[in-house]
């Protein structure tokens, strides 16, 4: 639990995320009623820290920064394992299903408002270690970002230098985690470091 109180912490103050743009507008008087309904309002456009229209479902055929989002999104979890391209093909579409089918949605392959708010959930449930790629030095991506993070929040690594690129740096921290917890220290992070890591961070 202090890891993970520690992540929050850091990630709050240090590494904020991107805020939606801010209207120019008279300040309104409030009540109850209409500071509800503008609370409504801002989490239904909210999707990926992007303001979106409500109806906006993503599926096979679209493209556009919103697939991107969602495609990096399945990469830091594990599920998407090829470049974000932005575009919603097939292996986008098996990704959304896998991610759906592990956390409770309906298998449809669709971003709709539902899956949505599961994505942007901070830990929502990632993809079996056994299902997710082996790092190690030289690879880069969302599976590597997401590893600094679990090691940031172990304390093995800075947070500051999450960039998602497998360098010598991170393989020390992730030789020091393995070393920690009896495990064959290569720096490789494969089923057993990557069950290890999500076991003891949540991410």
């Amino acid at each position: 639990m202090d890891s993970l109180a520690y992540i929050h912490l850091v990630e709050a103050y240090d590494r904020p995320l991107e805020p939606a743009p801010l209207l120019d507008f008279k300040r309104p008087k409030f009540n109850g009623k209409t500071l509800v309904s503008g609370i409504s309002v801002a989490l239904v456009a909210s999707f990926l820290g992007v303001a979106a229209p409500a109806r906006a479902f993503l599926k096979v055929g679209k493209s556009g920064p919103e697939v991107e989002r969602v495609q990096q999104r399945l990469g830091e979890l594990g599920y998407f394992k090829g470049p974000s391209t932005g575009y919603y093909g097939q292996i986008t579409r098996k990704a959304v299903k896998d991610f759906q089918l592990n956390n409770n949605l309906k298998d449809d392959g669709i971003v709709g408002p539902q899956t949505q708010v599961a994505l942007q959930e901070v830990y929502p449930k990632p993809a079996e270690p056994d299902t997710q790629p082996i790092v190690k030095i030289g690879r880069n991506g969302p599976t590597v970002y997401r590893v600094q993070r679990q090691l940031s929040s172990l304390r093995y690594y800075n947070y500051r230098k999450m960039d998602g690129i497998f360098d010598e740096e991170t393989k020390q921290a992730v030789i020091d985690f393995q070393k920690a917890n009896n495990l064959k220290a290569d720096g490789i992070v494969g089923r057993k470091t990557h069950e290890a890591l999500a076991n003891q961070t949540g991410l």
